[in-house]
């Protein structure tokens, strides 16, 4: 209890001593944030980046590299200097874990979009890592995490985000897309709810849902992964997730009881209708390739309501 008491007290004096010395820095942040922008217009990436990495280590200041990382209207126009700086951050050791984790993220995303998925070096095997499909048990659980930060949304993030690099590729993908949906069943299962803070476990839903859905439509699976569902639907109706859902942009909850009515409808059809709304969840980016080889895998699955394994 004192232990938390004093964490508590060092974190606050942190962010007391982070405040004033941004206040002290101000024209010298804002000197630098220039700076960062003249050398990212002069495609000169590299000052760039030794710039993001000096505003982190003399001022704690982490909001420009945030806005590069997490807001893409933030970012340079040109898809391919985008995706250069990201994969510079991605890459910067100096930075903070969690925005050179999501740099990697935003960059795959970029290479998705430009139909460019193996052209990063290194990243592909990261991103399988990161998702860790045979090892969810090995998750660490923790209320006290902040949402960019907490591994379960980092993994949940990654495997989202490695969906889309597999449905691209269609049917010949169709293990890897299996694979994503066991994983995330597993960790859906034995997640001990309140071992998570609100906010994260709220917030990531919707990605917990994209991968939930690669699993097959027989009476047997989606019997047992309703049963999953309404189990976290049932949380997330608590009232310790009134404020995250208020705050969030998505209305992850609706998605859920969405999802809920599609596998009640799976267990008795298989139309087209159904399916489309299957893909609309699963699928997170605007790219037609992903599209057609999401059409692609789905078409070489069975009808699944007809068989009972």
């Amino acid at each position: 209890m004192m232990a938390d008491v004093f964490e508590a007290l060092r974190c606050r004096i942190g962010r007391l001593y982070r405040r004033f010395l941004w206040w002290l820095s101000y024209n010298s942040i804002r000197a630098s944030e220039c700076s960062v922008e003249a050398a990212i217009h002069a495609d000169d990436i590299p000052s760039a980046l030794r710039l993001l990495e000096y505003q982190q280590f003399q001022y704690q200041w982490h909001f420009q590299v945030e806005r590069f990382v997490f807001r893409p209207d933030c970012r340079p126009a040109d898809p391919d200097k985008a995706l250069t700086l990201l994969a510079g951050i991605y890459k910067c050791e100096a930075l903070l874990p969690h925005q050179c984790f999501y740099a990697g993220i935003s960059a795959i995303y970029i290479s998705i979009q430009l139909q460019r998925p193996l052209g990063l070096d290194g990243l592909r095997p990261w991103l399988f890592k990161q998702a860790g499909l045979t090892s969810s048990e090995q998750i660490v659980f923790s209320p006290h995490w902040r949402n960019r930060e907490c591994p379960y949304k980092q993994t949940i993030s990654a495997r989202a985000c490695l969906l889309q690099l597999v449905l691209a590729e269609g049917r010949t993908a169709t293990k890897t897309i299996k694979s994503i949906g066991k994983a995330n069943l597993r960790i859906l299962n034995a997640m001990p709810f309140r071992e998570v803070s609100a906010d994260v476990l709220y917030r990531s839903t919707t990605n917990l849902l994209r991968g939930l859905l690669c699993l097959s439509f027989n009476r047997v699976e989606c019997h047992q992964l309703c049963n999953s569902l309404n189990r976290l639907r049932v949380e997330l109706e608590c009232g310790r997730y009134q404020r995250p859902a208020q705050e969030a942009k998505e209305n992850h909850l609706g998605l859920l009881i969405e999802a809920l009515g599609l596998l009640n409808l799976a267990m008795t059809s298989d139309s087209q209708s159904l399916r489309k709304k299957r893909l609309s969840i699963m699928i997170n980016i605007d790219t037609p390739w992903v599209a057609e080889g999401a059409l692609d895998w789905l078409d070489s699955l069975e009808p699944n309501f007809l068989s009972d394994s």
